[in-house]
């Protein structure tokens, strides 16, 4: 892997690198600000992994390298020769606005074949399309939303009516989501799951409409068969657990009780429900301690 991080680089330059080689298998570029269209060139015909981000500059991504398959980028202006190769796409939007929105109205054009996608959003207008274009081919779906305290969870039913195959979805709803400050569970554990639609609006709203939306993919994903809810601050796969201050951990577990109230039930033999709960040796021993 070639990895450029803070490197003064024009194009030009990149374009020299290029032509000298012909192995390169994966790229990232990043926080290159000299750059203001990235051309991947015919001639990487290995290339297969390419990663760019944090390119102020940046303004056009051309992609005429054959292979490439997995693409981590920005929003911006791009064109693929073959895009029928790309199969899995990471956009991450913390620095710009309406990334859900642009998925679901320009993505298409971009690459209608892929099969991975994932998507961070800061922030979002909520006038998602009524009927987005559809992506007859996604497998595995990823939506994290980063410091959206107000956002409307059941907007993303769009997605699942884009998504006619989905198998995999994964939202997290860590502590950027703000669902922590409002509990899980006063309201909920009284009522049966009807009951959550005729809640007031207010501090359980984020909640609730959690709670819904995950029975709207249950109701509405018929080709699901793997449903990831995450009450935690973070996973990672590296196996090492991120702080979580010990409301959070009270609050998790309260999440992992009305998922199993509300939801377990809810969830057809064919689809596997994975709940990632606060880690009984990094998490829990935080409720033993006050004042954390």
């Amino acid at each position: 892997m070639f990895c450029l991080t803070f490197v003064h680089i024009t194009e030009e330059e990149l374009g020299c690198f290029f032509s000298s080689t012909t192995s390169l298998e994966k790229l990232e570029v990043s926080q290159c600000d000299d750059i203001i269209c990235l051309k991947i060139t015919s001639h990487l015909q290995k290339l297969s992994i390419l990663r760019v981000s944090l390119c102020r500059r940046l303004q056009m991504i051309e992609i005429n390298a054959p292979k490439v398959s997995t693409f981590r980028r920005p929003p911006i202006k791009m064109s693929i020769s073959n895009s029928s190769q790309l199969r899995s796409m990471a956009m991450n939007g913390q620095c710009y606005s309406g990334m859900f929105q642009y998925a679901l109205t320009k993505l298409q054009s971009i690459a209608s074949n892929h099969q991975t996608l994932t998507l961070l959003s800061s922030g979002e207008a909520f006038n998602f399309p009524v009927s987005p274009v559809k992506f007859l081919h996604l497998r595995n779906l990823k939506i994290h939303c980063c410091v959206m305290e107000n956002f409307d969870f059941f907007s993303l039913v769009s997605f699942l009516k884009a998504c006619p195959a989905l198998e995999s979805f994964f939202l997290p709803a860590g502590p950027h989501l703000d669902v922590r400050r409002d509990s899980i569970i006063h309201e909920y554990f009284g009522a049966d799951l009807s009951h959550t639609r005729r809640v007031a609006e207010g501090h359980q709203d984020n909640l609730k409409r959690l709670i819904e939306l995950t029975c709207q993919i249950l109701e509405s994903s018929s080709s699901l068969q793997c449903l990831v809810l995450d009450t935690t601050s973070g996973y990672d796969n590296s196996g090492i657990c991120e702080y979580m201050e010990r409301k959070a951990v009270m609050e998790a577990l309260r999440g992992v009780e009305a998922i199993k109230k509300y939801i377990k039930g809810e969830v057809p033999s064919r689809v596997n429900l994975e709940v990632l709960e606060p880690c009984g040796r990094c998490h829990i021993p935080n409720l033993h301690k006050p004042g954390r």
